[in-house]
């Protein structure tokens, strides 16, 4: 499909966030500076959250096959990016400045930060089961190191090991429910699911299977109950900022994605789509 400018402003605040991410990068890269970066990563947010009203102005619009940008997604997106902004916040008091702050390099804490709050933008705004396991995974990977980043703290390290060793574990189930879904359907978008479980009228075992997978890959994923036993080692382990963003941003993420925008394609219905 060709994109127009109509395409473009729908996708603002994900271009600006990961135009952000590359901008501080290049930063960091070429000279290390704590106030600077983020300065950077405070005026990046802002100008992603201000570009979200032009974005509803063209909503609701099919960006791409992966890609859905409609009001909900656009609420939803400035909620992530609101928090990330407080997140980054603390984390600069958190860091503090000179050798009375963090004893390590402070700045890679911002890009991590920013790298998962592009996922989560993304996350939002799947309609498609690839959109939805890249998003997830890049709002999932940058907390590994973001949990461990304290890494003169014993419990930090250990608390890293577990939510990427757990994590990894609950990325293999929802792939392996996806490849359920997918042989039995025949569609990775929401609304190709939602169509074939429609036309039978019940999901098939296959798809029975397939989506109790997912179920459990994101339960993972989210510490929802009775898959929640790797959560206190991580939240005491990780730095308190991290926490923070744990408990915000990517629960907004991961479950904003369940229930905006899964349960109403897979059950074939496309009203809420467009609210």
């Amino acid at each position: 499909m060709d994109l127009t400018i109509q395409h473009f402003i729908a996708l603002a605040p994900l271009l600006i966030t990961s135009l952000t991410v590359v901008v501080v990068m290049l930063a960091i890269a070429w000279r290390r500076n704590h106030s600077q970066t983020f300065l950077l990563s405070v005026a990046g947010l802002n100008l992603a959250l201000l570009s979200i009203y032009p974005a509803l102005k063209v909503a609701p619009l099919v960006v791409t096959p992966l890609l859905h940008i409609d009001n909900f997604a656009c609420l939803y997106m400035a909620i992530i990016l609101a928090s990330t902004l407080a997140c980054v916040t603390m984390a600069h008091a958190y860091l503090g400045d000179g050798k009375a702050g963090y004893p390590g390099n402070r700045e890679e804490l911002y890009l991590l930060i920013l790298l998962a709050a592009a996922g989560g933008l993304v996350l939002v705004s799947a309609q498609h089961l690839a959109g939805l396991f890249i998003g997830l995974e890049l709002l999932s990977v940058p907390v590994y190191g973001l949990v461990a980043y304290a890494f003169f703290n014993k419990r930090s390290l250990e608390g890293g090991i577990k939510y990427m060793v757990l994590s990894a574990a609950g990325s293999a189930f929802l792939l392996f429910g996806m490849a359920l879904l997918y042989a039995e359907a025949g569609s990775l978008s929401f609304e190709g699911i939602g169509k074939a479980i429609a036309a039978t009228g019940m999901p098939s075992p296959i798809a029975s299977l397939g989506l109790g997978m997912m179920v459990v890959g994101l339960a993972f994923k989210l510490s929802l109950v009775p898959f929640h036993l790797w959560t206190p080692d991580v939240y005491e382990g990780a730095p308190a900022p991290v926490a923070a963003f744990l408990a915000t941003i990517r629960q907004q993420g991961g479950g904003i994605c369940g229930t905006g925008a899964s349960i109403p394609d897979f059950t074939g219905s496309q009203q809420w789509r467009t609210a």
